[in-house]
């Protein structure tokens, strides 16, 4: 199973369970950064799969791919035709920092493959996430899902040692001379090693204080504030790749 295909089944649920769930509307699914679709894509095909006349639904499932260049969403459209999806995929311009045209609580999940790594206020884009996931509303907790390489620590024996190999020398090389691009692909060995470690990207996402708006009238809250609880950090190629699954909560600032 590659790396994507992991991922989407993080998501979907190994029966499709995202797709089975009660609610009062669409499956929304979101895939951030998405580049040429390749996840969103996966995605569509799933919902394809469990939305079937088979095991008929009473929503229909959207997945909505957002990504910074109109070249790659051009390339994805493209593919997307291809593959028959366009009744279920939708892709746009977005940047994960600023989802200005996104409503707040209103997708079931969000996605985002190897596109972390690359937004320089990381935390800034996790609130956004925060803020377009369900807080209410489905039968099961919405959920993010991010994919993102790093470079293991000195201390991880073997395996670790060849995840470092394999970051160091095997990726930039091998992108390089399928891209003809080698600039960009020692741009990428950079900033895996410049990556918040396994560890303290977790920190980073429970340790959040992101601002919320109460949706009665839309004001700020000012007791509240809201934070990921990572429920599972999934461990791929020797721990050179990680999936990072969370849920959005919401907590209460403690005062004296």
């Amino acid at each position: 199973m590659s790396w994507r295909h992991k991922l989407v089944e993080v998501v979907v649920g190994k029966e499709g369970e995202i797709f089975k769930q009660g609610g009062d509307d669409d499956i929304r699914i979101l895939d951030l950064a998405t580049g040429t679709a390749d996840v969103a894509i996966l995605l569509g095909k799933a919902a394809s799969h469990y939305t079937s006349s088979t095991t008929p639904s009473k929503y229909k499932p959207v997945i909505i791919g957002l990504d910074p260049s109109q070249n790659m969403i051009s390339v994805g459209n493209d593919k997307i035709t291809r593959h028959n999806l366009s009744n279920i995929v939708r892709l746009g311009l977005g940047d994960s920092r600023k989802l200005d045209d996104v409503v707040d609580n209103s997708f079931h999940a969000a996605t985002m493959s190897f596109g972390i790594r690359n937004v320089p206020e990381k935390e800034m884009a996790l609130c956004e996430i925060h803020r377009i996931l369900k807080k209410s509303g489905s039968s099961l907790p919405s959920k993010l899902a991010i994919m993102e390489f790093s470079e293991p620590g000195p201390d991880s024996g073997v395996l670790g040692l060849v995840a470092r190999f394999f970051i160091r020398h095997v990726v930039p090389s091998l992108g390089a001379l399928l891209s003809g691009a080698p600039k960009e692909y020692m741009h990428l060995q950079k900033s895996i090693k410049e990556f918040p470690s396994p560890e303290k990207f977790v920190e980073m996402m429970e340790g959040l204080k992101c601002p919320v708006r109460s949706p009665e009238n839309n004001e700020l809250e000012v007791h509240t504030f809201g934070a990921f609880r990572v429920t599972e950090v999934i461990n791929l190629n020797f721990g050179s790749v990680q999936i990072y699954v969370a849920t959005p909560i919401l907590k209460k600032y403690v005062t004296e």
